[in-house]
């Protein structure tokens, strides 16, 4: 059945699917690739085409979809060059904004900051391996991410780290049993975070411009073996042909 909110909140009602699409591509319940066929969606999201079809034309404009005229919507692929991309942008806009919230920032900012560190590192130290903690752990990295640049005083830039840091969420989550050291993770946030409190925005900036090209080249040579292991499947099934 769909939902009737449709005529009551138009506008609300394509933003609330949009958000529940958004959260399944990002943890991976969509797979990259796989086909968005109205039909399945509105059944499993108990929504009408309308809003459905309007949901996933904003999801292309924020790059979690793609649409071909003959083909119809996809979850977006994974790709080398694209998690390159995002952390390049990322990096760009991230190393700004935590210039600008160390000028800025007071005593609130830098309380934020000590918070989301502690959550993270206990969180890095203590998560175990299952959906659920790994879930928990990259919200308290968003998190954390989010209170360092939070004084930056600018809505456009904080939105604009939020949807790229979706982005690499996406990455992180579907090669869920995949990442750093936990100790590595613990220092490098701590790192900054220190910079951060101590004022040094040259330090800072250059820590999360570090930060974010090893957790990028990590994450490329995950997937660069995704690929190789596809590969690989691929020949050994012609070879049994």
């Amino acid at each position: 059945m769909e939902l009737s909110a449709a005529a009551e909140a138009p506008g609300t009602y394509i933003e609330a699917v949009q958000q529940r699409l958004r959260e399944d591509i990002v943890s991976g319940r969509l797979a990259p690739r796989e086909k968005l066929r109205l039909a399945e969606l509105k059944t499993r999201y108990a929504m009408g085409s309308s809003p459905l079809r309007e949901a996933l034309s904003r999801l292309v404009g924020e790059g979690l979809v793609t649409f071909e005229g003959n083909k119809g919507f996809r979850v977006r692929d994974l790709s080398r060059e694209d998690l390159a991309d995002i952390a390049y942008m990322r990096t760009a806009v991230e190393t700004f904004a935590i210039r600008t919230a160390i000028e800025r920032g007071g005593v609130a900012w830098e309380s934020g900051i000590v918070a989301a560190l502690h959550t993270l590192i206990t969180l890095t130290r203590d998560t175990a391996t299952d959906r659920k903690s790994l879930d928990a752990w990259n919200d308290a990295h968003d998190r954390f991410h989010e209170a360092l640049i939070s004084a930056c005083g600018s809505p456009r830039v904080l939105e604009t780290q939020r949807r790229l840091a979706e982005h690499h969420n996406r990455y992180r989550r579907i090669f869920m049993g995949d990442n750093l050291p936990r100790q590595l993770l613990i220092d490098e946030h701590t790192a900054i975070a220190d910079a951060a409190l101590a004022r040094d925005a040259d330090r800072a900036a250059a820590l999360l411009g570090r930060h974010m090209v090893i957790t990028s080249d990590f994450y490329a040579r995950v997937l660069a073996g995704s690929e190789q292991a596809g590969t690989d499947a691929v020949s050994a099934e012609l070879a049994r042909a």
